[in-house]
Parts: structure tokens; C-alpha cells; sequence
């Protein structure tokens, strides 16, 4: 299993103000775990400003160095955005491959996408995210200045390669466009029948699969277990309602702080078939320390999807493992809450009476 030192930079005059970066990094811990690294050693890097070429100054990178040497690390992963300059100028300085929270979060959904449309979204998302890092600059790469009017062999090769990615984006966006459009032949017949539909959001890991699982009695086994991005793969399933009647129910990919906006993109069709529900049920993890950020990032998400026009239920998931301050002061106070418990069952009956009004 790879090492990894995991980095936080933030300016000093900014340090107080972004209260959400140890959050963050925190996150990124996990992200690590669930992409099957071992992080070991975590750290915020303060700046008084950021280096061009390096983003963190020489200073930083020989103490890095250091780290690396200490831990036995082969990986550093940085959580917030680097040019790919920056990126190769660290590798060089460092000696170990340096990577972005985009990077990572990606890797992870290309490991877990099961169905063909998911593979499909995530390579999507990794061909626009390598399109956005073709600067022509790298080994190789260079803009060698040819005679006026031509270009040197750098430039060529960059735009050969920039083509290839461009046929290769064409040609995913068409594959999913064939997937949407049988989704919508799908949901017309859906909508043939007498049921209302809803959809389960959430931050990532805050229960929506076992929520689900609990839903409909577990007849259907999905899978789910205690990591970021567990499932990707939507799934709508019939639950019974106490008045006797049926809802589908569907469950969508988890959401989390500074989601990539190629993912984001890439997915739209899939989450876009929220705005088909008559209900959504935002589910959140009782029992985090960061509940507000994290109701925060979904709220956002579902916002850039154009989606806040439709009713929610605040569903406050885990609620029986930990006394949460956070969840006691703001939760109750900010957004009616129904609190469950979907591994013991806990206000299951009360959720289903709730959303079948």
C-alpha cells in the first residue's frame, strides 16, 4: 500500500478565515483510505504568498522532503487545485508523484463505477479533467519556434493529443446521450404509473444506501459499507407506503466539499433525474462534528443543478451513535428535522408517514 502526505496551503491572512480547511483535510484523509492508500501524516502548509512555479517555496519543499524521507511516503497529495506546472516542478523537487483532490476523487469514482453509464460519466470526467491540464509544456512538449508560419514539433504534438481528447469527450457524450434518452423512455413509463417518486441526496457515506436497504426491507442487498463514495451507481427501488400505497425511491451518488466541476458535468444527466421527483429526502449524517458544511456542499450542489424548487425532508441519519452538539443547536432550529436510525430502524415509520403527505 502507497504512503501519502497529505497537504493543506492556505495564505496567513486567510488562515482564520477558512474554518473549513481541517475539515477538508480531514476529508481528504478518507478520500486517501478509500482509494486505498495509506495517508500518514497530514499538514497545512501557511504562506505569506503563493510561489508560481512551485506554489509552496523552496523552504516548504525541502521540509517535505524531510517528511518523505521519515515516513517512507511515495505520494503527496495536495488539497486544492495545481497548474500542471506546479505539479511537475514539485514531482522534480520532491522525487514522488505530487496529486490534486480532483485527481484523487476521481481516481476513486473510476474504481467503484459498476454500471456502463457510470463508466461511461467517469471517463468522461477524467478525458475533460486531462483536457483542462494540456498546456503544451511539459517534457516533450515544448514550443520549440519554428520559421514564421510554421509550428515547431512541441506545438503539434499538443494539439494531435488536445484532438484526441476532444473525439474521445465527443464520443463519450454521445454514448451517454443514448443512456439518457433510454432513461426517458424509462421514466415515461414510470410515469404511467399512480406512484410518486422520490430521491435520496446527501453527502457522501451519510447512510443513503443502507436508508434505502431499511426502506424496503432489505430484499434487495445494496451494497454498502463505512467509505466516501461506497455506491455511484443510481438504483430506484419500490417502498411500501403505511397508507398502503407504493413510492420509488432513488438513490444518487453522495456528494462532498468542492466536488470536481468535471464530475459535476459529467453526472448531469444522472442527477438531473432529480428533478423528476415529486420529493427529496436530504440525508445527513447525524453523527458528524461538520454537519453544517456538509449540508452546506449539497445544498450548493443541488443549487448549480437548478434543483431547489422542489419539497425536501431533512432526514438527520446515525442520530443515535453520538450526543452531537452541532446537531442539538443548529439542525432543529435551521430545518425541521426527522431523525432515524436506517441500521436500527429507528423513525422509519415516522420518515414514511412524513413523505407520504
Amino acid at each position: 500500500m502507497i504512503k501519502a502526505i497529505l497537504l493543506s496551503v492556505q495564505l496567513k491572512n486567510r488562515a482564520k478565515a477558512d474554518s473549513s480547511s481541517s475539515t477538508s483535510l480531514e476529508e481528504l484523509w478518507r478520500l486517501a483510505q478509500t482509494a486505498s492508500l495509506e495517508p500518514v501524516k497530514k499538514l497545512t502548509v501557511r504562506l505569506s504568498a503563493y510561489h508560481a512555479s512551485t506554489l509552496i517555496g523552496a523552504g516548504k519543499i525541502e521540509e517535505i522532503k524531510s517528511l518523505i524521507k521519515e515516513t517512507g511516503s511515495g505520494l503527496v497529495i495536495f488539497d486544492r487545485a495545481l497548474s500542471s506546472a506546479q505539479q511537475r516542478n514539485l514531482e522534480r523537487a520532491l522525487g514522488v508523484p505530487v496529486i490534486e483532490r480532483t485527481f484523487l476523487i476521481l481516481e476513486i469514482f473510476s474504481q467503484r463505477a459498476r454500471t456502463r453509464e457510470g463508466r461511461l460519466q467517469v471517463k468522461l470526467a477524467r478525458f475533460s479533467y486531462a483536457a483542462s491540464r494540456l498546456t503544451g509544456h511539459g517534457e516533450g512538449l515544448e514550443q520549440q519556434h519554428g520559421m514564421i508560419g510554421t509550428r515547431g514539433p512541441g506545438e503539434r504534438k499538443i494539439e494531435y493529443e488536445r484532438r484526441a481528447l476532444r473525439d474521445k469527450i465527443t464520443g463519450l457524450k454521445a454514448g451517454i446521450e443514448v443512456i439518457r434518452e433510454e432513461r426517458h423512455n424509462q421514466r415515461k413509463t414510470r410515469d404511467a404509473l399512480p406512484m410518486a417518486q422520490v430521491s435520496l441526496v446527501g453527502y457522501t457515506n451519510a447512510g443513503k444506501s443502507t436508508l434505502i436497504n431499511r426502506l424496503t426491507g432489505g430484499r434487495h442487498g445494496i451494497y454498502t459499507d463505512d467509505k466516501l463514495f461506497a455506491t455511484l451507481d443510481p438504483s430506484t427501488k419500490r417502498v411500501k407506503l403505511p397508507g398502503g400505497g407504493c413510492a420509488l425511491f432513488t438513490d444518487t451518488v453522495g456528494f462532498i466539499q468542492n466536488l470536481p466541476h468535471e464530475l459535476i458535468a459529467a453526472f448531469r444527466s444522472t442527477l438531473e433525474e432529480i428533478r423528476y421527483s415529486d420529493l427529496i429526502i436530504h440525508v445527513h449524517d447525524g453523527a458528524s462534528t461538520y454537519l453544517r458544511t456538509q449540508h452546506e456542499a449539497v445544498a450548493e450542489t443541488l443549487k448549480t443543478l437548478n434543483l431547489t424548487d422542489i419539497p425536501v425532508i431533512n432526514v438527520f441519519n446515525k442520530a443515535d451513535l453520538a450526543e452531537n452538539p452541532e446537531l442539538s443547536v443548529w439542525a432543529p432550529a435551521r430545518l425541521k428535522p426527522v431523525f432515524v436510525s436506517a441500521l436500527a430502524g429507528a423513525g422509519i415509520k415516522e420518515l414514511l408517514e412524513l413523505a407520504e403527505k
